[in-house]
C-alpha cells in the first residue's frame, strides 16, 4: 500500500464523486478508479459501492478510513517532528 493511495482514498471518500476528486486531485478519472481498484484488490474487499455515477463508501470503507487517516496523521506528525529536530 503506498500513501498516495491512502490520500487518493480519503479525498474520494470526502468527495463522494470520482470526476470532481480526480479532477482536485490533478489526476484522469481513470487514473483514480485504477488506484482505488488496486487498493480494493489488495484489501480482498470493497471500499466504495458503484451505482451508476454515484460512489459512496461501503461499510469497509467507512472502517478503513478512521484506520488511514490515523495513518497519514502518524505519518504528517512525524514529519512535523523531524522539521523540529
Amino acid at each position: 500500500m503506498e500513501i498516495l493511495q491512502l490520500r487518493y482514498f480519503l479525498e474520494l471518500a470526502n468527495r463522494q464523486h470520482v470526476s470532481k476528486t480526480a479532477e482536485y486531485l490533478h489526476i484522469s478519472q481513470p487514473s483514480l478508479s485504477s488506484t482505488i481498484k488496486k487498493m480494493e484488490d489488495e484489501l480482498g474487499v470493497p471500499l466504495f459501492i458503484r451505482n451508476g455515477r454515484g460512489i459512496v463508501l461501503s461499510d469497509y470503507g467507512k472502517v478503513y478510513r478512521d484506520y488511514a487517516e490515523d495513518a497519514l496523521l502518524a505519518l504528517d506528525n512525524g514529519r512535523s517532528v523531524l522539521k523540529e529536530m
